[in-house]
């Protein structure tokens, strides 16, 4: 009934991120969206949705109860961010860094991962299950209640992470 006009709807994206800092439930699902500038702006219940991400800075960005499922994210920055009762699930991760992020509450279910880092961040009641993976560091991060089942790892770094906190289904070294 209705169709999605991408040209639109990254317009209108466009126009709110230069206009607004607090953007409340909007549709930006299925978007191509290259060097965009999102930072220190507040999302909340947005759905992003099938989009492709490449080179976006998200620093400083709030999320609240936002949905990012199933998108690419190719070098882009999260640090600094605050993403929290959201969910991420099935999403690709390539050169990525959530720094010294709050992650409080979220979905990672399902995720890939090549060279992302999380180090210094709050993963507290994080969800990671089935997800592959590789070359993610989670270095001094707070783990508490972080499910991780059923996930294939390649190159991974919990250093100086409160692992015993975490659910693993297999023993990590």
């Amino acid at each position: 009934m209705f169709k999605s006009n991408e040209k639109t709807a990254k317009q209108h994206l466009i126009e709110l991120l230069k206009n607004q800092k607090e953007i409340n439930s909007k549709n930006f699902a299925n978007l191509d969206l290259s060097d965009v500038d999102f930072s220190e702006k507040i999302f909340i219940g947005c759905c992003f949705s099938k989009t492709k991400f490449l080179r976006c800075n998200f620093t400083g960005v709030k999320f609240r109860m936002c949905f990012a499922e199933f998108c690419e994210l190719e070098d882009c920055v999260f640090e600094n961010s605050d993403l929290q009762f959201s969910s991420f699930s099935g999403s690709f991760f390539t050169n990525v860094s959530f720094k010294n992020s709050e992650l409080l509450h979220n979905n990672f279910n399902g995720i890939q991962t090549d060279s992302v880092i999380f180090n210094d961040s709050d993963l507290y009641n994080s969800s990671i299950v089935n997800a592959h993976l590789s070359f993610a560091m989670f270095e001094n991060c707070n783990l508490k209640k972080v499910v991780f089942y059923k996930n294939k790892y390649t190159g991974v770094s919990f250093k100086a992470s409160n692992t015993r906190e975490a659910l693993f289904d297999v023993e990590i070294a």
